[in-house]
């Protein structure tokens, strides 16, 4: 794949195929256990829409996990983590995250856990980086989706959004794991992107964490309307290009 000043080779698919789709993406149904915890009180959290940086005007970075466990600390320099997540992930993906600062020697990072917009901060040396200059941009009013490499619109696409009780929560996220659908044929189309991000109605989706996702349909027609549980949803040829085209930790904006 091109992802200008990305990981080099196709880590999309290193992460997916051949996996079955274990995630549990709201509305979607199915998926293993996730036993992320959510971030402890004290460590750093805000709303993910109050993230100040300006997409599409600079390469994002992504951490990538290098150890086996990545340690979260509530502040740079602090002598014990708030807390830990495993690598890889419950799904088998490698952990990334989302930098949204840095001091020398730490990496301020988006979290994979509740509350959305958690955030932390974690040791420079406990990861890779590298950067990204695609973005997407999730327009639930207009029922859009759009892919940028940077300020330029490479993906513009009819989607399916959370109904009124159970909306897609909006915000700053990124994509924390990609999995390939055993039956591209079915509710999820071929592929399905996880984000870092959970519904904020529900606490619970058939006896799994509600994740917020990105993925294909086996219901085409219900692309422009407000359907699901929270998912987002687009074409199936259009989340098959997609996966080809965006690495782990591509940024996510939900607006209205």
């Amino acid at each position: 794949m091109s992802i200008s000043s990305a990981v080099s080779g196709p880590r999309w698919a290193a992460a997916a195929i051949g996996v079955a789709l274990g995630i549990t993406l709201t509305g979607c149904g199915g998926g293993s256990a996730h036993n992320d915890k959510s971030a402890p009180a004290g460590a750093n959290s805000q709303a993910a829409d109050a993230e100040p940086a300006k997409l599409g005007e600079a390469p994002s970075t992504i951490a990538t996990a290098r150890s086996k466990t990545v340690e979260i600390f509530s502040n740079p320099g602090d002598a014990s983590p708030s807390m830990r997540l495993q690598n890889p992930n419950p799904d088998g993906v490698t952990r990334v995250f989302l930098v949204i600062g840095s001091k020398p020697g730490w990496l301020h990072v988006m979290l994979p856990v509740p509350p959305n917009g958690s955030q932390g901060w974690i040791a420079e040396k406990d990861v890779t980086t590298t950067k990204t200059s695609y973005w997407v941009q999730v327009l639930q009013g207009a029922h859009r989706v759009k892919v940028y490499q940077g300020k330029r619109a490479v993906i513009d696409t009819p989607a399916a959004i959370g109904k009124a009780d159970t909306p897609t929560p909006g915000g700053r996220y990124y994509i924390a794991e990609l999995l390939q659908a055993p039956n591209p044929k079915g509710a999820y189309g071929p592929y399905a992107y996880g984000l870092n991000g959970y519904s904020t109605k529900l606490t619970q989706f058939e006896g799994q964490d509600p994740i917020i996702g990105i993925h294909g349909t086996n219901e085409p027609k219900s692309l422009g309307n407000s359907v699901s549980h929270g998912c987002v949803r687009v074409g199936n040829p259009v989340i098959t290009k997609m996966a080809k085209m965006l690495p782990l930790g591509t940024p996510v904006q939900i607006s209205a």
